[in-house]
């Protein structure tokens, strides 16, 4: 996947709090397919690190070790994870939930700082993820906080 990466920074490990939950706001994508409208409107590339396929397929986005573009305000403090699907028309599979509940130990395995699981409406004024995500979350309080 192209990017740019002199437009990117390196995430300060001790520094990541949160894993944030989007919806794709597109039945059919790829991370391929963001990464490109995400190049068209400037960015470095993808904003998000993972996109959840409805199969359950991962697939990674902007590299783990970077700031990721999909929160204004809360980049530098989390890593972003995107679910294919316009939740507004659909819902998640159950493919996407195992998949979600598979990856955030992975996740937190790089970043074991991360102590919650949050929508993106939980820290910026938007409708995404439409759906309340990490109340899917295994291992999460309502708040999601990891317990």
């Amino acid at each position: 996947m192209k990017m740019n990466y002199d437009k990117m920074v390196k995430l300060n490990p001790k520094k990541v709090l949160f894993v944030i939950l989007h919806h794709a706001a597109a039945s059919q994508c790829s991370a391929e397919q963001i990464n490109q409208w995400h190049l068209k409107r400037g960015w470095a590339g993808i904003g998000y690190h993972f996109l959840i396929r409805k199969d359950g397929t991962v697939e990674e986005g902007r590299p783990i070790q970077y700031v990721g573009a999909h929160c204004n305000g809360n980049n530098s403090c989390s890593i972003g994870v995107c679910l294919e699907g316009d939740f507004r028309k659909e819902k998640p599979t159950n493919e996407q939930i195992e998949a979600l509940n598979n990856l955030i130990p992975k996740i937190r395995k790089v970043y074991p700082t991360i102590k919650r699981i949050l929508n993106h409406n939980d820290l910026y004024k938007t409708a995404c993820p439409v759906v309340n995500l990490k109340g899917m979350v295994k291992g999460t309080n309502q708040r999601g906080d990891l317990v």
